[in-house]
């Protein structure tokens, strides 16, 4: 008598296979987002790092001028600095115009003079008080080695310098 041998899998053999494959492609898709938020956060730290370059060589350029070329550099927009602005730069905003500003993307606060990201994959980014996922940055004068806030100052001989400097911390990964 013979016995009748199987060919091809059963259906239980299939499902165990099926299961394994979504497991893997499941912890592969995890690493693969968690990797393009490190990279989002990457370039976000290196336009940063090109930013404050550009301000060296504008302070540089500045510094025949005297001390009020320094005051003017606090006023500006570090993006104008550049010789190509980014891809994911959308320029100047103000008011309602910034609530419309997708993730990944660079804007120039008109309000209160700052350079703001919008972080665009923030899953492992901390609000910031205000609720919204972004990073601000501003140009500060430095007055007797420490940066002054305030957008407007008075005495415009004592600045020694200027300085981009985080506006708010931020907490990411």
């Amino acid at each position: 008598m013979r016995v009748k041998s199987s060919s091809g899998f059963s259906m239980m053999e299939l499902l165990v296979v099926v299961v394994a494959i979504a497991l893997l492609g499941g912890v592969l898709l995890e690493r693969v987002l968690l990797y393009q938020e490190q990279a989002e956060q990457a370039a976000m730290e290196q336009m940063v790092g090109t930013l404050r370059s550009a301000l060296r060589l504008q302070v540089a350029e500045s510094l025949p001028k005297g001390r009020s070329g320094l005051a003017q550099l606090a006023e500006q927009n570090p993006m104008h600095w550049l010789l190509g602005k980014p891809a994911n730069y959308v320029g100047e905003r103000l008011g309602t115009e910034i609530s419309a500003v997708p993730g990944g993307n660079w804007y120039f606060d008109l309000r209160d003079n700052s350079l703001v990201y919008v972080v665009g994959n923030g899953r492992h980014f901390a609000a910031n008080a205000s609720g919204r996922k972004e990073v601000r940055y501003q140009i500060q004068a430095l007055v007797a080695g420490k940066p002054q806030a305030k957008r407007n100052t008075a005495d415009k001989q004592a600045i020694d310098g200027v300085i981009l400097v985080l506006v708010e911390p931020y907490q990411w990964f």
